[in-house]
């Protein structure tokens, strides 16, 4: 029995209705049979109609082949759902498949093959108008459109060629930009997309009141992106090199964050998919954190500067690997070193050194693999 008959006949006999164990009645050209039971279809070719007034699952219609499911079915549900597909000799949905809800109106339509979506797949608003429109490939949604009742577009994605009629004009595959508002509902904007041969030239997000909650640009060969606090001050930003989505070459460029005042707090700048150095800064504008680092292979060495928000140092730390390495210096707020510490393999601390607040050495020790001193 196939995948898709296995399935159809637990629902049928084990997930139906208030009474779980209603027996559906089924028969095929004229004649009772069991669907759970391959004795009474072997060999056998038609359509089997199944009827259980008491469960999920109504009727069911399913096309047999010399004993096996294979071919067009209809399953009509208890909610008078109606779903119609076909299943392939591997059990598994083939072909185009549709859903119509209890009053008839087409909801759902997809494209299958061996199970899985390709090509359009459309989905239907309850009113009966084109609601969502997405393009398969590769296991990949590679188009999305968004619709709303009067024909404007909601949600917009695109390819990097034409994939439907529908695409053309607003991803800009006629030679041209597209310039697309979306809306959240008729009359109502959610921001705006410009597309150029499938590829996003400028978007802009709204938020219910209309103010602007992030943008993005492509320009001179950089893909810029901001966020915005609800005043309209920039909350952070991302401005990298536009890279083909197949190259292995990684992420490249700088990334900012700032508070609601103004203060930039933090600035990353990447290379080769890396971060390469952080900058951190407290509100005050008094450097928090400065961090470099660097690989080589597979190994990795962060180096770090911290700072009191009085702009002291507060500690230097080498880590290699994610763990702490070499020696690391601890400062106290007027900047006098108080520690120093040494870490050797596996982050394990090997030796400490403790500073009066004059900055003269007070005690050195030594630490066992056990943690034990000497």
């Amino acid at each position: 029995m196939s995948i898709e008959a296995r399935l159809l006949s637990l629902c049928l006999i084990a997930l139906c209705g208030a009474n779980a164990w209603a027996i559906p009645s089924c028969e095929l050209n004229g004649e009772s049979v069991n669907p759970n039971n391959g004795h009474t279809t072997a060999g056998k070719s038609g359509v089997m109609r199944c009827t259980d007034p008491d469960g999920q699952v109504r009727r069911r219609e399913q096309t047999l082949r010399e004993g096996r499911f294979v071919g067009p079915v209809v399953v009509q549900l208890a909610s008078g759902e109606r779903r119609e597909y076909s299943v392939n000799e591997r059990g598994n949905r083939d072909g185009v498949a549709r859903t119509y809800d209890a009053r008839g109106t087409l909801r759902q339509e997809e494209n299958l093959e061996d199970g899985s979506a390709v090509g359009v797949q459309k989905t239907f608003a309850e009113a009966g108008h084109l609601q969502t429109l997405h393009f398969a490939a590769g296991r990949r949604t590679v188009l999305t459109m968004g619709l709303l009742a009067d024909g404007t577009l909601s949600e917009l994605r695109c390819a990097p060629v034409t994939l439907v009629p529908q695409d053309r004009e607003p991803c800009g595959h006629t030679g041209r930009a597209s310039a697309v508002t979306l809306y959240r509902e008729p009359g109502k904007p959610s921001g705006t997309v410009s597309y150029l041969q499938g590829q996003m030239q400028r978007q802009t997000v709204l938020d219910r009141e209309g103010r602007l909650v992030r943008n993005e640009e492509l320009k001179d060969g950089r893909r810029i992106k901001r966020v915005f606090y609800p005043s309209g001050q920039v909350r952070s930003e991302a401005d990298f090199i536009e890279r083909d989505p197949n190259s292995a070459e990684g992420r490249e460029g700088v990334s900012r964050e700032w508070a609601e005042s103004g203060q930039l707090t933090q600035e990353t700048t990447w290379a080769d998919g890396y971060e390469q150095r952080i900058h951190q800064w407290y509100l005050n504008g008094k450097p928090k954190l400065r961090q470099q680092i660097r690989r080589e292979g597979r190994h990795q060495e962060r180096s770090t500067e911290s700072f009191w928000d009085n702009g002291k140092p507060a500690a230097v730390n080498g880590e290699r690997n994610g763990r702490l390495w070499g020696w690391q210096k601890y400062f106290s707020e007027d900047g006098v070193l108080l520690r120093e510490d040494e870490h050797g393999e596996r982050g394990l601390l090997l030796r400490r050194k403790r500073y009066n607040e004059q900055g003269a050495l007070e005690r050195e020790e030594r630490f066992l693999e056990d943690g034990s001193r000497i």
